[in-house]
């Protein structure tokens, strides 16, 4: 896995936001690390869900007991795909910028340690002109990088623990599911988000 240009280390506060109109939304994600560090990450919406709902089921897996430090005999990076970073130092960051950028290609890695996950964004303008494409599944992110060399090197990564990933996922979940919540990303929002049950009330009937 490659490490990102950047690197914010363990961050306190992350926040999912949408502006503008329901159906004419633009999505956006802001970072404050260790000052002067902060940054501006435009987003869409399928991006913003599938990385909360990526998030979501890491954490449930873990606290099912599907951990990294359970899955004992099996090598660094298995389990569901998601690779497993051991460096303590990762969490320092170091990086002092101030970024904004458009983000292509999402991911995420449990680690370092058990109760952190961190999060890699991809510059959309560097990746189209290194020749990658958008490179992300239906959900909306990837779950793990290739070895694709310099080029391909996340912009920013930051590091979470599993108590701000929670804060995190369902403020995401919530923006998804705000506006119009007719299309059925916003339906699904609002289900994994708590706010629906459509085996109770009938909202969700095809």
């Amino acid at each position: 896995m490659n490490t990102a240009k950047h690197n914010f280390g363990v961050v306190e506060i992350v926040k999912t936001e949408s502006l503008g109109v329901p159906g004419k939304r633009i999505f956006r994600i802001l970072i404050d690390g260790a000052p002067p560090s902060a940054a501006t990450l435009w987003v869409e919406k399928e991006q913003v869900y599938g990385i909360a709902m990526a998030m979501k089921k890491m954490i449930e897996n873990f606290r099912a007991g599907n951990s990294p430090a359970a899955r004992e005999g099996e090598e660094e990076g298995e389990g569901e795909g998601i690779p497993f970073l051991d460096d303590p130092e990762i969490l320092d960051g170091g990086s002092k910028e101030v970024l904004e950028f458009k983000v292509g290609r999402l991911g995420l890695a449990f680690g370092p340690g058990e109760n952190h996950i961190t999060l890699f964004f991809h510059d959309e303008r560097e990746d189209a002109e290194a020749g990658f494409g958008e490179g992300e599944g239906e959900e909306g992110y990837e779950e793990e990088f290739e070895e694709e060399g310099p080029a391909s090197a996340p912009k920013l990564q930051i590091s979470l623990t599993h108590e701000r990933c929670d804060a995190f996922v369902q403020e995401s979940l919530e923006v998804c599911s705000s506006g119009r919540g007719t299309d059925a990303l916003s339906r699904n929002a609002l289900v994994a988000s708590g706010k629906v049950d459509p085996n109770t009330n009938g909202h969700f009937h095809s």
